[in-house]
């Protein structure tokens, strides 16, 4: 019988037969290896006749509605999605199996979620009958259907690129163990995707799949590999080799691999090299604590860790880090979200318990939080010891041991009877609980002060000295830090001005090294193997046989860096370097401020700028080029993209837009460049312009889930209408905002207003129905402030305009349901009053505090105050504190600090408040409404100081929010 003159039942039974024994057949064989690998439907062993055999049966298939008869042969239809799956671009996956099947959604009584969900169950019975593979990770949980056929492509098309790209990168990393372990390996490359794609990240999730297609790639030209079927391989290295960059990568990485094999990976050496212990997971960048010389004392603040750096040590880690709010400890809230994505410091409200993680992402996973848990502590006490240096900071010293001749500042908890050494002379730390103290370790110490400090939990060091020798690293503090990149030899020497019988080395507390000292030389010099790319704990000790115990110790920080991920995406030509802040931002940031990017180079030189987008098939929508002069700064680069970029020739591209390139070139010759990608988000808005004039939203909906859309008009921001999640909707004349909502995914994005409508509705204001003042109440406008904050901002400043009328109105609201009536008349006053001067506005806003003594009071401070205030945002949060230090403990705010920082926030950016603890931010309201002269006293600070800003130069907006 001849199968393509069949119909499309027979055509299906035969293929399904055929592919039944195939797959059953390779099931079988990878059974044999422990563990066993995956069989994906990708490796179905068709040529192209049978492939065009396939599609034809499947088309029969859906013209006959899949009926009974059709879907007794499912396993060509799994074939057929895998085969649509592996061209997938990362877009919709649905819509280009719609293209590629005539009728899939267009037939008549044809249920299309039905359908997939059939497509689903299939795939799961590949995996129950033939050890198919399982898709696992963020992608897995968010696309529960899609990612059955994506996964079982093995490899899309357009991830290939980056994979032969890692695979080269990370070929110093190879060795034979992980060449013959796919899960280690897979663990090792998605650790090291921090700097490329989100979507590419989202694959290496999966870290068993990509070790298994990395461990066949590397494999040698004429083996077999048993996790993947030859033909499939070839296809994979084929379409790798298809442009000269991939084909060199992957043609580096597998010689590399080669070597490996062919030498065993053991180096042999007479020389002395200690290995790490793998006990505890190495942080990737130290987190620092800092107490910084303010007027009156020192202030504590944590320097955040560059987290993208830690990349994936769990799955979806680096989606979770840019996606959920960080709780720090010592903080009364989280920070907003993705903070984590850019190097900070925050300033402490308590010193953190030492028993408590000390990083944890609020709603994350557990996984994610026991990883940042195990990398990222404080120090346990009962001292916390700073170094003091000149001009900066003073920086802990996490080994607590001291230097003689240095300045240090000694922490320790209030009340604690710990003895103090009595070189140290008490200094004041602004913070509640803690008692510090400075202290100038001697030149000279005798026993009896030795002695003092060992008693306190404290050491000095004197008589060892731990420095790297060999190759230079590259950096070294001269104090108890280097640093090498990964790859490099990591030698160390250890001198004493001691008899020294033995050296005791430690790494990560990992199981303790003897090592012989030369007897006639008073260094020793040895070498670090092993260590994974991290920050590590190197502790030495001396020991002398005749005293019996340990005469000297000694203490070095060593970290291990990856010359291809570094804290700021960068990337260098001849003398230029391109750098940006958050690691590979996402489109989005780049374009609407949060990312920022700086440009090194020769002073003074002129370069060339160029800004080019393109949709999923690589074509050029915009293309714009600026001459600018080096360096320039990240301020440089936000005035560029707020006054050239949010223009409509880039508007009208930005929907559709994949990627964003930048690059910066000379005469003609590129120097660097940067490539920014939209990022995979389940949920997208998509703002079309209509030839005459309007613009329509188009959501892209990947969720597999019931959406929900609302649409929220300016003229009421708070109410929300409900629209057809599946058909376009017409954006109004004077803009909006539409949320779509899916589970626990959303999608909010601004839309731009009609420039001539505005001009007819100037008067046009958002309307803010509020009832009587209740926490309740309270919520909902802090929510609705958020929804409109965090909206995704178009590149349109029309659509900006919208947004700053709709959050001062939200905010005024607010403020005036608790205020009162006079002070809701007030600010109705004072906006409608554009000519104002500060002498209009003051004076009354002091008056209308309060009536109360205490409340007179608290208004003549915040008067006294205000010029104070004009150019520093941390001195208004501080005397603010002391102005209202009585009235708010009255309330039940008990610490002034705290209660700055939330009513300051309140009267100013109510929807931040949604990153505080509910629990602590609902208390803090009800003490607002019990107390109002507390919210008419934070408003009388902000709108008093932008008044005074506004006064001094006529062209700084009044009301600056």
């Amino acid at each position: 019988m001849d199968p393509a003159a069949s119909g499309p039942v027979e055509m299906l039974k035969y293929l399904h037969n055929r592919l039944d024994r195939h797959f059953r057949e390779l099931h079988e064989r990878r059974r044999a290896l422990q563990p066993a690998p995956p069989v994906f439907a990708l490796e179905h062993n068709l040529n192209q006749l049978d492939l065009d055999l396939l599609v034809t049966a499947v088309h029969g298939a859906v013209a006959r509605r899949l009926d009974a008869s059709c879907r007794a042969w499912w396993l060509p239809f799994v074939v057929y999605a895998a085969e649509i799956g592996y061209d997938y671009v990362g877009g919709e996956y649905w819509p280009l199996f719609a293209q590629r099947t005539p009728g899939w959604e267009t037939s008549h009584g044809w249920n299309v979620s039905t359908n997939r969900s059939r497509i689903k169950h299939w795939y799961e019975q590949f995996k129950l009958h033939y050890g198919g593979a399982e898709p696992k990770g963020s992608f897995a949980v968010n696309f529960n259907i899609i990612a059955w056929p994506i996964t079982h492509a093995v490899m899309p098309t357009y991830l290939q690129r980056q994979l032969a790209q890692l695979l080269f990168e990370s070929r110093a990393i190879l060795s034979a163990e992980l060449l013959d372990d796919p899960l280690a390996l897979g663990q090792r490359l998605a650790s090291r995707t921090g700097r490329y794609s989100e979507r590419f990240q989202i694959f290496c999730t999966n870290e068993s799949l990509l070790g298994q297609v990395a461990t066949a790639l590397l494999s040698g030209d004429e083996e077999e590999s048993p996790y993947l079927v030859r033909s499939t391989l070839e296809r994979l290295v084929k379409g790798l080799s298809s442009e000269q960059q991939s084909r060199a990568w992957l043609t580096r990485a597998k010689l590399s691999a080669d070597l490996v094999r062919s030498r065993g990976f053991q180096p042999k050496s007479s020389d002395i090299r200690i290995r790490r212990s793998e006990k505890r997971p190495p942080t990737v960048q130290d987190l620092q604590m800092l107490l910084q010389r303010e007027t009156n004392g020192w202030r504590p603040h944590l320097e955040l860790p560059n987290l993208t750096l830690l990349q994936v040590q769990s799955d979806g880690l680096a989606r979770e880090l840019r996606n959920l709010r960080p709780v720090i400890e010592g903080l009364p809230h989280p920070l907003p979200r993705g903070k984590l994505m850019y190097p900070d410091k925050v300033r402490l409200s308590t010193w953190p318990q030492p028993d408590a993680p000390l990083i944890q992402l609020e709603h994350g996973s557990s996984e994610v939080n026991e990883v940042l848990a195990a990398c990222y502590s404080i120090t346990r006490g009962p001292w916390w010891v700073f170094h003091q240096r000149a001009g900066g900071p003073a920086v802990e010293v996490r080994s607590k041991r001291l230097r003689s001749g240095e300045t240090y500042l000694l922490v320790r908890r209030l009340g604690s009877d710990l003895p103090v050494p009595r070189w140290a002379t008490e200094t004041l730390v602004l913070l509640d609980g803690v008692q510090a103290f400075e202290i100038k370790v001697p030149r000279v110490i005798d026993k009896a002060g030795i002695d003092q400090l060992q008693a306190a939990g404290l050491s000095i060091t004197t008589e060892v000295r731990v420095q790297p020798v060999g190759l230079t690293p590259g950096a070294w503090d001269g104090e108890g830090a280097v640093e090498w990149l990964v790859g490099e030899p990591a030698l160390l020497a250890v001198q004493s001005s001691q008899i020294v019988d033995k050296c005791v080395v430690t790494i990560d507390n990992g199981p303790p090294t003897a090592l012989d000292y030369p007897a006639a030389d008073p260094s020793l010099i040895f070498a670090l193997d092993n260590l994974s790319v991290g920050v590590h704990d190197v502790n030495i000790s001396l020991l002398n046989s005749s005293a019996g115990t340990s005469i000297a110790n000694g203490a070095l920080k060593v970290t291990i860096a990856d010359p291809h991920v570094s804290s700021a995406d960068t990337t260098r030509g001849l003398g230029i370097r391109l750098s940006t802040t958050p690691v590979r931002p996402e489109l989005a940031e780049l374009l609407d401020g949060r990312a920022s990017i700086s440009i090194d180079g020769p002073l003074q030189m002129r370069a060339e700028l160029a800004i080019v987008l393109r949709d999923d098939t690589g074509v050029t929508m915009y293309e714009r080029q600026q001459t600018i002069s080096l360096p320039w700064s990240d301020e440089s680069w936000t005035r560029f993209a707020n006054q050239q970029l949010r223009r409509e020739g880039l508007f009208s591209s930005y929907g559709e837009a994949e990627t964003c390139e930048i690059s910066v070139s000379r005469n003609g010759v590129r120097f660097a460049s940067l490539i920014c990608e939209r990022g995979f988000h389940p949920l997208r808005w998509v703002l079309t312009k209509r030839r005459h004039g309007g613009y329509v939203a188009r959501l892209i909906d990947r969720t597999d889930r019931d959406t929900k859309v609302y649409l929220y008009r300016v003229q009421e921001p708070l109410i929300g209408i409900e629209q057809d999640p599946t058909e376009p909707v017409d954006v109004p004349h004077n803009g909006g905002m539409l949320e779509a909502i899916s589970g626990r995914t959303a999608a909010a994005v601004l839309l731009p207003p009609d420039p001539n409508q505005l001009r007819l509705q100037r008067n046009d204001r958002p309307v803010i129905h509020c009832a009587m003042p209740s926490l309740s109440e309270m919520r909902g406008l802090i929510d609705g402030h958020r929804r409109w904050h965090n909206a995704d901002r178009p590149p349109n400043p029309f659509a900006d305009r919208q947004r700053v009328q709709v959050l001062e109105a939200i905010t005024t609201a607010l403020v005036s349901v608790v205020a009162g009536t006079r002070w809701a008349t007030f600010e109705r006053r004072r906006h409608a009053k554009v000519d104002r001067t500060p002498s209009d506005t003051l004076d009354e806003m002091q008056n209308l505090v309060g009536n109360s003594s205490q409340q007179r009071a608290m208004a003549q401070h915040i008067a006294r105050h205000l010029w104070r205030w004009l150019d520093s945002p941390d001195a208004l949060r501080d005397d603010f504190a002391k102005s209202i230090a009585s009235c708010a403990s009255a309330s039940g705010m008990h610490d002034p600090l705290i209660a700055a920082d939330f009513l300051l926030t309140l009267v100013t950016h109510p929807g931040q408040l949604t990153a505080w603890k509910e629990e602590v931010r609902d208390y803090l309201l009800t003490c607002a409404l019990q107390s109002p002269a507390l919210i008419r006293a934070a408003r009388f600070a902000v709108l008093g100081r932008d008044d005074l800003l506004a006064g001094n130069n006529p062209s700084t907006t009044v009301g600056m929010q």
